[in-house]
């Protein structure tokens, strides 16, 4: 007679509500950087453009040289251990940082250690938390919970940015005082640590441990990421996307608010602060939008057409305005945003192999973090030759032309989920 097994019970919460809250955790925090990283490096410390964008590339370089070794970590840790410890030492250099404001010690070479940090940091913990979703989802359908991924990634966008959101209006009013906003951050990812313990992810197996049997994996990864038809394009678009969109959404931001319509440290931080959160609320709506409705037929198509409004809304950065028609087309940019972030989470989390996907993910995230440095640095420079808004015509050339190609010559333009 078999024995009788008694079901698993229930957890209290939702391991998916969990998740979803630790990426709200976590981008509420990294909304906070948004606006007070670029104000101690633009407002507060006063720096030339090239200097801003160096600034800006050493929060992204990191990333970039670190992230397929953040994708091994992925597919060989349990995921809730290590994205607890990764939100502590972001906690402690974030607490660091505050301490160094506080007494008036703060320089631009603590500004760059800081970041360097961080961006290593984020590297790790980048791909660990995003390949762990597919994993939550998994062990909710064994509970009869069915979460389509389209679904969860649409959701976890939308939670991610409207965290960022609630992040970059608090530390809006940093003012004169940032440190103890800074200090809120580091708390925010403390707290970030405790939820991760809440993910039930086992440890993963079928890995070697031996470091020939990690590069193997680093080298199968990256030879399965650009063989495959899906993918192949999608890290192209990464790598544009860093280039042409983040470099220059992280230094011209602050670089046309002082330029071009000054004031002092306090009124340029608030407009940067409602900048960002125009652009990440108009994100959200979109994201909001996708979430509720039938998942996209093309979303291929959807991404590239997102890229080209974002190329026409840099150009429009070339034309001087008053502030709030600025604020308008940073909205307008921000709905096609939302959309590219949503349907490119769907295609990478759809079509990469379960065995893969942290590998994957990781390199994926390298196309855009590979490519923001660059970007950041290209503008920087291109800023203090051209000024802030002549600058804008170089990422919006290269981003429209980018995304005409790839509808060109990829499938991305005719994929559909059900192929």
């Amino acid at each position: 007679m078999r024995a009788f097994r008694r079901p698993r019970p229930h957890p209290l919460v939702r391991e998916l509500y969990i998740y979803y809250a630790l990426v709200g955790l976590y981008f509420f925090a990294f909304g906070m950087q948004f606006v007070l990283f670029p104000t101690l490096a633009t407002f507060v410390l006063n720096s030339k453009p090239a200097a801003v964008g160096l600034a800006q590339s050493a929060l992204t370089a990191p990333m970039f040289c670190l992230l397929l070794f953040g994708g091994l970590l992925a597919e060989r840790s349990r995921a809730g251990t290590t994205l607890a410890w990764l939100h502590l030492i972001f906690a402690a250099a974030t607490a660091g940082l505050s301490a160094v404001i506080a007494f008036g010690e703060l320089d631009y070479s603590t500004l760059i250690g800081y970041a360097i940090v961080v961006g290593a940091c984020a590297a790790f913990l980048m791909p660990v938390r995003d390949a762990a979703l597919n994993g939550v989802i998994a062990r909710e359908a064994a509970r009869g919970r069915h979460t389509p991924i389209a679904t969860a990634a649409a959701v976890t966008t939308a939670v991610q940015i409207g965290a960022q959101i609630a992040g970059i209006v608090t530390a809006r009013y940093a003012g004169h005082a940032p440190a103890p906003f800074v200090a809120l951050q580091g708390f925010v990812l403390a707290l970030g640590a405790l939820v991760a313990l809440g993910l039930a992810a086992p440890k993963p197996t079928g890995h070697e441990r031996s470091v020939s049997g990690a590069l193997r994996d680093l080298r199968d990864g990256l030879a399965y990421s650009f063989r495959n038809p899906v993918m192949s394009p999608m890290l192209v678009s990464a790598a544009y996307v860093g280039v042409f969109v983040i470099g220059a959404f992280q230094v011209l931001f602050p670089l046309i608010i002082r330029e071009e319509y000054g004031g002092n440290a306090i009124e340029q931080g608030r407009r940067l602060g409602d900048l960002l959160a125009v652009f990440w609320a108009a994100s959200f709506v979109s994201a909001v939008v996708l979430s509720r409705t039938r998942p996209l037929r093309r979303p291929g198509r959807a991404l590239i057409a997102s890229h080209l409004a974002s190329a026409l809304a840099l150009a429009s950065f070339s034309v001087p305005k008053p502030f709030w028609l600025f604020a308008l087309i940073v909205a307008c940019w921000g709905l096609a945003a939302g959309v590219a972030i949503s349907t490119s989470r769907t295609i990478v989390q759809g079509a990469a192999e379960p065995r893969y996907l942290g590998r994957v993910l990781s390199v994926y995230s390298m196309g855009f973090m590979g490519g923001a440095p660059l970007g950041s640095l290209v503008v920087g420079l291109a800023a203090g030759r051209l000024g802030p808004q002549g600058a804008a015509l170089i990422p919006a050339l290269g981003l429209g032309a980018a995304a005409v190609l790839l509808a060109l010559f990829t499938p991305l333009w005719r994929l559909s989920p059900a192929r």
